[in-house]
């Protein structure tokens, strides 16, 4: 990705991540914002203040004139644009949408782009082949970006990754309502402290940052809404694999899924898998 496609990105996420938190301020008002409008493209149930958000990015992206295949968690798989479109952008419009009904300070938008040959090119490109990734917390207004060979930062500076080796010393966030009975067991009563926000991609993000030693969810994580921030944990020099320690791989379609641990560093990453 070059220059100018950077910039460019980068702009349109920052207007798209403005109207959706906007979009969402305004809509604070309505009573029905926290009803269940429909079952959404991914299978699960849409909420009023999810429709807000998506309908707000889709309008910043519509009139950006960028032809692109864009997946995104209500709407689903659309095509923007009139010309061959050469770009896919995964997107989760609301991440954390329960935080953001009962407003704890954690949720925001998630965005990750991806090249692609023309509109049928969607089936071929996989996680590992996303570009750019932007995570912004709508609550404490920090935002995070990746460039895929380039780097990640957090509003705008670069991020230490935490040095803790041992999960014994680990703090992690882990979904453990997927989790199969007793596969967690050992992990629970090994490491120091546990914690779960409900926002995945911005939980990762912590990982990051330095918050966080290890995220993982062990179940079914759907790639849309690990696209971004797994680029950001990878360009930041941290470890990120499924539960076998492979390589992420998963097609960028809505419903894919995958296992996903994502660590500071391969010692802390390789002594949690243990647990397992």
């Amino acid at each position: 990705m070059n220059d100018k496609e950077i910039n460019f990105w980068l702009n349109l996420s920052q207007e798209i991540s403005e109207k959706v938190e906007e979009a969402i301020t305004n809509a604070r008002d309505d009573p029905k914002l926290t009803t269940i409008t429909k079952i959404g493209a991914d299978g699960t149930p849409t909420h009023k203040i999810d429709e807000y958000a998506e309908n707000a990015a889709i309008e910043v992206i519509k009139n950006s004139g960028k032809s692109l295949i864009l997946i995104s968690e209500e709407i689903g798989k659309i095509k923007i644009g009139k010309e061959d479109a050469k770009n896919l952008v995964i997107m989760d419009p609301l991440d954390g949408t329960s935080n953001a009904m009962k407003n704890i300070p954690c949720y925001g938008i998630s965005i990750a782009v991806a090249s692609i040959p023309n509109d049928e090119g969607v089936s071929d490109v996989t996680l590992g082949d996303i570009e750019f990734g932007y995570i912004k917390n709508f609550p404490t207004g920090d935002i995070y970006t990746a460039i895929k060979g380039k780097g990640s930062a957090k509003n705008g500076k670069p991020m230490t990754l935490s040095n803790i080796k041992k999960a014994s010393e680990s703090t992690i966030s882990t979904y453990i309502y997927r989790a199969k009975e007793g596969m967690l067991d050992k992990l629970c009563t090994s490491v120091r402290r546990m914690r779960l926000m409900g926002a995945i991609a911005v939980e990762l993000c912590y990982v990051a940052d330095g918050t966080y030693d290890t995220f993982l969810d062990v179940g079914a994580v759907r790639v849309l809404d690990i696209a971004a921030a797994q680029l950001v944990i990878k360009e930041t020099g941290g470890v990120v694999t499924d539960i076998e320690s492979n390589p992420l791989a998963s097609q960028l379609d809505l419903l894919e899924k995958t296992s996903i641990v994502a660590s500071a560093n391969k010692e802390v990453h390789d002594d949690i898998i243990k647990l397992l």
